[in-house]
């Protein structure tokens, strides 16, 4: 039998890559998608209360409904008290996809590059950044590229422009002396192949990281559905 993880999106270009990643890297994981684009105005506009409540209502449609034994949150703009309260509201390890991916940025080195595209994004990505180092005793310097026409070109289907603004910026990060660079969005993820030899700076995404996490918490193996690691 399949483990069941409900994936918690705020944006339907977050759903293809993950659906993809978990069919060709997790075989043993069953995926459930619950989406609500409004939220995303909701944090543009500071709306976090209602943040908060429709995000509860969704841990429970993951754990009452769909039998979740864990739940990847992919929106990396939801602010960490409220991932904080969550947390304590429903007995499931919940994943926020970014977490893992700051773990390795910080182990990477000193100056991380960041490259977002949802501006709202920014504020909750550097204060993981530095929670992270925080708690892992060092400094960090983080440099950023927000990109929010790359953001709109993606709503409207003009993924080519998405990419090239996107790897530009990558580019810019890795001239200026990034130890890695991270891409602070799921939707990012299609990038990596198309980085591939462009540099040699290590471009972190967040779907590997975040996979190893929900492993390790469900102590499963997704080689082989329902394998326990050792």
């Amino acid at each position: 039998m399949k483990t069941s993880v409900s994936c918690i999106h705020t944006s339907p270009a977050a759903i293809s890559p993950i659906a993809e990643f978990f069919a060709r890297e997790a075989p043993g994981i069953q995926i459930t998608n619950l989406l609500d684009d409004g939220l995303l105005r909701l944090l543009s506009r500071g709306d976090q209360a209602a943040v908060e409540r429709r995000l509860s209502e969704m841990l429970c449609v993951a754990q009452e409904e769909y039998s979740a034994a864990a739940v990847l949150l992919t929106c990396s703009a939801i602010p960490a008290e409220i991932l904080s309260r969550l947390r304590l509201q429903v007995p499931l390890p919940i994943v926020k996809v970014d977490e893992p991916m700051a773990e390795a940025a910080v182990r990477t080195g000193r100056r991380i590059g960041v490259v977002i595209s949802f501006a709202a994004t920014c504020e909750p990505t550097e204060r993981l950044l530095r929670k992270t180092a925080e708690a892992a005793g060092v400094e960090i310097e983080i440099v950023k590229r927000v990109v929010p026409a790359a953001y709109e070109a993606l709503l409207t289907g003009r993924t080519d422009e998405h990419d090239r603004l996107l790897i530009d910026a990558v580019e810019q990060l890795a001239g200026e002396g990034a130890a890695c660079i991270v891409l602070a969005q799921v939707s990012m993820a299609r990038l990596l192949p198309k980085l591939a030899g462009r540099t040699k700076v290590p471009v972190l995404s967040s779907l590997s990281t975040c996979l190893q996490a929900i492993e390790q918490r469900l102590a499963i193996s997704t080689s082989s559905p329902g394998k326990a690691l050792p």
